[in-house]
């Protein structure tokens, strides 16, 4: 008998396929079945063993999954809730190619409600993904200690104006204006390893005002995070009461987050160390807090008060870099600068001429190697992002609605944290600045 659900679901194409053509031919068409019927992300299965062996779930079989689901999603009131929850884990896990509703369920159930209930589940029934998402969060924090959040921004294109914060906008990723919705994470990291813990989804314009079109997608009356910025700082501030720790730095790619001028200075106010890369237009003062701002380009210029920066050596990923680094404050426009400095520094990686990248720290009593090393991590966010969309289904939500969108988003990294971390046991430690940049 043919184990795990993926092997089931090879079998039921193998013998329906068998069923339609004629016997002298079956062996050719049974034989073509199995080939085309067990692709599993560009690896061609061809025996049973190794249908067997894709059949199995990672990190050690169902039971260990069993454990995972139950750990965070054991809380769901209704029985159906926490089935539902596990099949939905299950598929994103073990169904090749694109996550629909329907592949999952052909996957993980024999039934043909199947398909219906992952929908009702899904966008439905009424339950509470923040409990789910800070069970991952102990679950990750004791098989990998924390070393660093940063933050990751997921686009999710769209073709109509229904879906929950569909809006239009210039992506530059894709160097094109899209119709999409826009997701920020906040992601746990440890070494290599970074997996999402919470979301937020940004409802810009009309989905701040317009009542009927927030109730048509059910957004509840007191959720309003507008911008790009308001829900990265709300993410950080809701992981620091989750987690009662102010003392795991920040890294975030601000090149790549949208943001505002208040940012820097919301994210300064939240007392988490950070380490920022931003475009070099970015505005600062100079240490005394007089005179007009500059932009990081300006202040790196030789014609801006030469004696208050240095250079120095160090090592980031790209080699041997040169260092510029200098003290500067925040500027906010018309609101008051905090009465604070911050470590503004520019990287010109040896043979890179046009290659300047420029960073802002609060971390200033760290060298400039570690900094750099630390920031980034941002990018180890973005590959997380790039591999939940290529191969944990991110993209393929099949709902409008707003609870809908956070159950998808949690159900997937749920299953992209179990993928990375199953297979090792709880550890402890709370590592250093200098710890977390040698692990980068």
């Amino acid at each position: 008998m043919p184990r795990g659900p993926l092997a089931r679901a090879t079998c039921q194409s193998v013998r329906t396929c068998a069923a339609a053509v004629p016997k002298k031919q079956s062996i050719l068409y049974v034989w073509v079945a199995v080939i085309e019927s067990t692709r599993f992300r560009g690896t061609t299965v061809k025996d049973s063993a190794d249908i067997d062996c894709y059949g199995r779930l990672p990190g050690g079989g169902d039971e260990l999954l069993s454990e995972f689901v139950d750990r965070l999603f054991g809380g769901l009131p209704r029985a159906d809730q926490r089935n539902r929850s596990r099949e939905y884990v299950t598929g994103l896990l073990m169904t090749p190619g694109k996550k629909t509703l329907r592949r999952m369920a052909a996957v993980v159930s024999d039934s043909p409600h199947a398909s219906q209930a992952l929908q009702q589940f899904l966008n439905v029934s009424p339950w509470d993904w923040r409990p789910v998402r800070r069970a991952l969060v102990e679950w990750a924090a004791e098989r990998r200690p924390t070393l660093t959040w940063a933050l990751g921004l997921a686009v999710f294109p769209k073709r109509g104006d229904r879906s929950a914060g569909v809006h239009r906008r210039f992506v530059p990723g894709a160097d094109r204006t899209l119709n999409c919705q826009l997701g920020i994470g906040l992601f746990l990291g440890s070494g290599d390893t970074f997996v999402p813990v919470d979301w937020r989804l940004v409802l810009p314009g009309r989905w701040q005002c317009d009542e009927a079109l927030r109730a048509s997608v059910r957004i509840p009356s007191d959720e309003h995070t507008p911008s790009e910025g308001a829900c990265a700082l709300d993410l950080v501030r809701v992981q620091r009461a989750v987690t009662g720790r102010s003392d795991i730095p920040l890294v975030v790619d601000l090149t790549q987050v949208p943001h505002d001028a208040s940012f820097l200075a919301g994210l300064a106010g939240l007392g988490t160390g950070f380490v920022a890369r931003v475009p070099g237009n970015t505005l600062f003062h100079l240490p005394t807090g007089q005179g007009r701002p500059y932009t990081a380009i300006q202040l790196m210029s030789r014609g801006v008060d030469p004696a208050g920066s240095s250079v120095v050596p160090a090592m980031g990923r790209r080699g041997h870099s040169r260092v510029c680094v200098r003290a500067v404050r925040l500027d906010l426009g018309d609101r008051p600068v905090p009465q604070r400095t911050y470590g503004l520094l520019v990287e010109h990686p040896t043979g890179e001429s046009d290659a300047a990248r420029y960073y802002v720290t609060d971390l200033t009593q760290y060298w400039p190697t570690d900094l750099l090393r630390l920031a980034d991590n941002a990018r180890r966010a973005e590959e997380a992002v790039r591999d939940m969309r290529d191969h944990y289904g991110l993209l393929d939500f099949e709902g409008r609605s707003y609870p809908g969108w956070h159950h998808h988003m949690t159900l997937v990294s749920a299953a992209y944290a179990f993928r990375r971390l199953a297979g090792g046991g709880p550890q402890a430690g709370t590592p250093s600045v200098a710890a977390v940049a040698q692990a980068a």
